[in-house]
């Protein structure tokens, strides 16, 4: 179980960086610092499908695979930490399904506003689901030397979350910095199931 948690967290990694970089340098004028990864794949956008069907929802699936194959060496009491961070998956599907409108703003169509409510749910959810999880990690001999550090992230990516919610010129970057806490928290406990075993 161990390698497949490391197997799935490394092809998240690549979900999450590879296809963004591919679009993004599709868009003339696209900046990683400035634009979020949903205007990849806003309405209207020349590779809207593809960045849709080929980078969103396969990302949130794979974040299901994860939640579920790490659940499977936890104790029960990790439910409530799993199924929130499952919430960032259903996130991902959700802004294949509703994507937002030109310039991913925090007003607009139903769609957008649909799409701002599915983003939210998530990193909420991973947020308050790492806080959780470093919980259920205390008293947990495998992962243990994470618990600290896996909450202290999960209160990272709420502040994440506070500097998203506002206008600013480098909110791409706060995006990214919050998906790269948690792929990247990810990452670390694939290695470290790995290592530790």
């Amino acid at each position: 179980m161990s390698l497949w948690v490391l197997v799935v967290a490394i092809s998240i990694g690549l979900l999450a960086t590879v296809p963004p970089w591919w679009f993004a340098r599709r868009r003339p004028g696209y900046s990683h610092l400035r634009n979020t990864i949903s205007e990849l794949g806003e309405t209207g956008a020349p590779d809207a499908l593809r960045v849709a069907w080929l980078a969103f929802a396969p990302l949130g699936l794979a974040v299901w695979v994860f939640v579920a194959l790490l659940g499977g060496g936890l104790p029960e009491d990790a439910a409530t930490g799993l199924i929130l961070l499952s919430l960032l998956g259903a996130s991902y599907v959700g802004a294949a399904v509703f994507p937002c409108d030109a310039g991913a703003p925090f007003w607009g169509t139903w769609r957008n506003q649909a799409h701002n409510l599915v983003a939210a749910i998530g990193y909420f959810g991973a947020g308050a689901g790492l806080i959780e999880l470093g919980r259920t990690f205390e008293d947990t001999a495998t992962l243990s030397g994470l618990a600290m550090l896996t909450a202290a992230l999960g209160k990272g990516v709420f502040a994440g979350i506070f500097v998203l919610s506002f206008e600013s010129p480098v909110r791409g970057f706060v995006q990214r910095l919050i998906e790269a806490t948690v792929f990247g928290w990810m990452l670390l406990v694939g290695v470290w199931l790995v290592v530790g075993a």
